[in-house]
């Protein structure tokens, strides 16, 4: 395996964005797994999620995840892809949609 799938396939750290039940799933199912590194859930209003303490933003981090799981809408979740790119982060997990069933434009650009 390579050095960058062995970050995302072996995460010694996990970033969970966006706050749904799914996030609380992930941070749940991580630990019921004997994960025994850093969990940092990303959510811009909460302080929390399952008793993890929460980051404002990606760059909040207190170093680039190995493996982070996204599950917020395609806009915010392409420039998340590129925060975490720039900070050196291993790979990520997209819950999202909006992306090839979004066919119509909307305000923010062109479908994708």
């Amino acid at each position: 395996m390579t050095a960058r799938l062995r970050r995302l396939f072996q995460p010694k750290s996990i970033a969970v964005v966006g706050g749904g039940t799914w996030c609380r799933n992930v941070i749940e199912q991580s630990r019921r797994f004997g994960f025994a590194g850093p969990i940092w859930p990303v959510h811009p209003s909460k302080s929390d999620l399952e008793g993890e303490r929460a980051y404002r933003s990606v760059k909040e981090l207190p170093a680039p995840p190995d493996a982070t799981f996204i599950g917020i809408n395609r806009h915010a979740t392409v420039k998340t892809v590129g925060d975490l790119a720039a900070l050196g982060a291993g790979g990520g997990i997209c819950f999202a949609s909006g992306f090839q069933e979004a066919q119509q434009q909307d305000s923010t650009g062109p479908a994708l």
